[in-house]
């Protein structure tokens, strides 16, 4: 009774159509499993109602007998988004899919956050380049908590995320340029087609929404990142020797 009672207090309050976006939000999220239950609910909310308010948790639930699946995302302790449906597309009344939770195959997920974390190997030494990849390491990663919230605003994030990149590309091709750095040309060849990508990257965005954009176009995004850091290294040692 007390887990009818707390799944309906959830869903007949906070039930969504949205299940095909949490779908793809939980397939784009760096996850790790914490538990997998069979129908104790209260076991699960219990294990992340202290949880802190900068923590994301997914909570997916399954009934076979059904065929209604449900996720949820967990903001700290408290659900900010419910979704319910059925997997042949029917329509799941809250009510009865509460009555079978006792039934049904529930899964607890922690979101891995931050999504790049900001590591010592990558501190370079010259401090205006250090600051200014953190801060774009910081704006990436509020694009999934923007995604995690559901507010809407992920497209914002991602237009200031491409804004923060651009700036620096053209302050390092400022220096490249003003102490005539010998592996210029191939460097600001990187930066112009990391631009064309970014460029793309926003127009899809527009067209198809970001999380697709992330679901489909995020693993080059990450390779390109990944050569740049490799060549901002051998920048920034330059600049070090080479600035007064």
């Amino acid at each position: 009774m007390r887990d009818f009672q707390e799944c309906l207090n959830i869903f007949s309050h906070k039930a969504r159509d949205e299940l095909h976006s949490l779908e793809k939000l939980l397939d784009v999220s760096e996850v790790i499993i914490i538990e997998r239950v069979r129908g104790d609910l209260s076991r699960i909310l219990n294990s992340i109602a202290s949880a802190n308010p900068e923590e994301y948790y997914f909570v997916e639930i399954y009934n076979e007998e059904l065929k209604a699946r449900s996720i949820l995302v967990f903001e700290g302790g408290n659900p900010s988004r419910v979704a319910l449906g059925g997997t042949d597309s029917n329509v799941v009344n809250p009510e009865d899919f509460c009555r079978r939770i006792s039934d049904s195959e529930i899964a607890l997920y922690k979101v891995v956050l931050p999504l790049l974390q900001w590591r010592q190997n990558m501190v370079f030494g010259f401090e205006p380049i250090d600051s200014q990849h953190e801060e774009i390491l910081r704006k990436w990663n509020e694009i999934m908590r923007q995604l995690l919230r559901g507010e809407g605003k992920e497209a914002v994030a991602l237009k200031e995320l491409v804004n923060t990149v651009f700036k620096h590309l053209a302050y390092e091709e400022g220096l490249m340029r003003r102490y005539k750095y010998p592996k210029a040309k191939q460097h600001l060849k990187d930066h112009k087609d990391f631009r064309n990508l970014l460029n793309q990257l926003i127009s899809r965005a527009d067209k198809f929404g970001v999380m697709d954009v992330l679901r489909e176009d995020m693993g080059f995004v990450y390779a390109y990142l990944a050569h740049l850091s490799s060549a901002d290294s051998e920048l920034a040692s330059f600049l070090k020797k080479n600035i007064p």
